[in-house]
């Protein structure tokens, strides 16, 4: 039996940027949440506080790429996403469907940003 795999750091730092890596829609316990809404909104808060950790925030974001493991869930990613979002700048964004995700997980995210 192989040692488990480390687990990657959630972000990088190069000068005034950070990269996060992705963030899915997991619980501490390790469960997803069941329905798409649910599991949007604890990725979008993860990522906020990921960039906080790193010294940055989500007004400092300057890309954005949203995996989806059903495109025809964009329209509600959309809703809750710009709700998140309000009052902030809105950063480029790409968004794609993917094959499949290892367990129930319908989205992930990854960000980069500025933070200074």
């Amino acid at each position: 039996m192989s040692p488990a795999a480390p687990n990657p750091p959630m972000f990088s730092r190069v000068g005034e940027i950070v990269w996060t890596g992705g963030h899915l829609p997991r619980l501490p316990d390790g469960t997803v949440p069941a329905t798409f809404a649910e599991q949007v909104t604890l990725v979008l808060a993860k990522v906020a506080r990921t960039l906080e950790s790193a010294g940055s925030g989500v007004d400092r974001l300057v890309k954005v790429n949203a995996y989806l493991s059903d495109i025809d869930n964009l329209p509600e990613f959309n809703d809750i996403y710009y709700g998140f979002l309000a009052g902030h700048p809105l950063p480029p964004r790409t968004s794609v469907e993917v094959t499949r995700f290892r367990d129930a997980s319908m989205l992930e995210i990854e960000v980069v940003a500025h933070s200074n």
